[in-house]
């Protein structure tokens, strides 16, 4: 009976802190609050493992027979044709070429990317002060994964990738691309420090 009575007792009480109610800040004391907000990320993620979306394999490594939408990735001197990964192109003047992320695969992986805001009030030899405001600030990760991952750094005449080998049903003469140096990495590699993006009128 003693147990039943401290059980009753014990529920009472919590019906009765759970009857309390939020009440709003006055401005004067939320101005008294202050606080940090940002967003912490780990992942993984995978890149074209089985091949972009943008060009089907072709059955050979003979250029000159691919059809229109047909590209091969594959070593040179390979006789077996490879599927391509990502490309991303970048055009930095209105009538000049292109810097080329070509034929991007792997998994990757990451912890500890931060993202949050910081007011830039001051440094940057004086043109914090005048600067004065709000800019997103990127926290690189403390360590990024790579598996099997590969890439070419190439520059081109054109963003998209075009087929200029004599004979091709997708042939374009005037499609010229230069594959600088190509990678591939299985590994881990250390990060440190972070990147600011500054708003522009």
């Amino acid at each position: 009976m003693i147990c039943k009575r401290l059980v009753l007792g014990f529920l009472a009480l919590l019906a009765g802190s759970a009857q309390a109610e939020l009440q709003p800040l006055a401005d004067a004391s939320l101005s008294d609050v202050s606080g940090q907000g940002g967003v912490y990320l780990s992942g993984e993620f995978s890149i074209n493992k089985d091949g972009g979306p943008l060009w089907s394999t072709p059955a050979t490594t003979n250029a000159a027979s691919w059809t229109v939408g047909e590209r091969s990735c594959a070593t040179k001197g390979s006789s077996t044709p490879e599927s391509c990964g990502l490309r991303v192109a970048i055009r930095s003047e209105q009538n000049g070429g292109w810097y080329v992320l070509d034929n991007i695969k792997g998994i990757f992986s990451f912890e500890g990317l931060t993202l949050r805001t910081r007011v830039i009030n001051s440094g940057f030899a004086g043109d914090g002060v005048g600067f004065n405001q709000d800019v997103l600030e990127f926290g690189l990760p403390n360590e990024v994964k790579f598996k099997q991952a590969s890439f070419a750094v190439a520059v081109a005449s054109k963003g998209e990738w075009r087929n200029n080998a004599v004979g091709a049903a997708s042939r374009d003469a005037t499609f010229q691309q230069t594959n600088l140096f190509s990678a591939k990495i299985d590994g881990t590699i250390r990060m440190q420090g972070n990147v600011l993006v500054f708003p522009t009128n």
